[in-house]
C-alpha cells in the first residue's frame, strides 16, 4: 500500500503539475524555437538609381526613364507630378525642376513653385491653369 501511494505521488510530480514539460519550455508556450533559424527580421531595400549630384544639374536633360536619384544611401528628396502625356514633372529639393525628358531648370527665386516658369510648366503638364 505504501508503495501505491509513493507511485501515485511521484507521478503527481512528473505528470506536468508544475506546468513545465521535459524539453524546459513553460506549459503553456505555444511557440516552438528552432534551432540554428534566425529570426525574421524585416529589412529595407536599398534604393537603386544614379547619384543625385550626377543627375541634377541646371542645364541637364532629366532622362525619360528617370524614377529616382540616391543621395547618401537614400532616395533624393523629390515631389513628383504625373502630367497628362505621360512625363512626370519632379522637382528635386526644392531647388530644381523639369518634366521627364526635358531640361532642368533652377529658378533664381525661391520657393520655385512661385515662379512663373514653374507655373506654366506645370499647367503644361497637368492641364490645370
Amino acid at each position: 500500500m505504501i508503495l501505491t501511494a509513493t507511485a501515485l505521488l511521484l507521478a503527481g510530480c512528473t505528470s506536468g503539475g508544475d506546468d513545465s514539460s521535459s524539453d524546459g519550455a513553460r506549459g503553456g508556450d505555444t511557440e516552438t524555437k528552432k534551432p540554428g533559424k534566425p529570426s525574421a527580421t524585416r529589412t529595407t531595400p536599398t534604393p537603386s538609381g544614379p547619384a543625385c549630384a550626377d543627375v541634377w544639374k541646371a542645364g541637364a536633360t532629366l532622362p525619360k526613364d528617370y524614377a529616382q536619384c540616391v543621395q547618401d544611401g537614400e532616395p533624393g528628396p523629390q515631389d513628383e507630378t504625373p502630367c497628362r502625356d505621360g512625363s512626370t514633372l519632379v522637382i528635386f529639393d526644392d531647388t530644381l525642376y523639369a518634366v521627364t525628358g526635358g531640361r532642368i531648370v533652377e529658378p533664381d527665386v525661391s520657393p520655385l513653385q512661385d515662379t512663373e516658369e514653374f507655373g506654366a510648366a506645370f499647367s503644361a503638364c497637368t492641364g490645370e491653369e
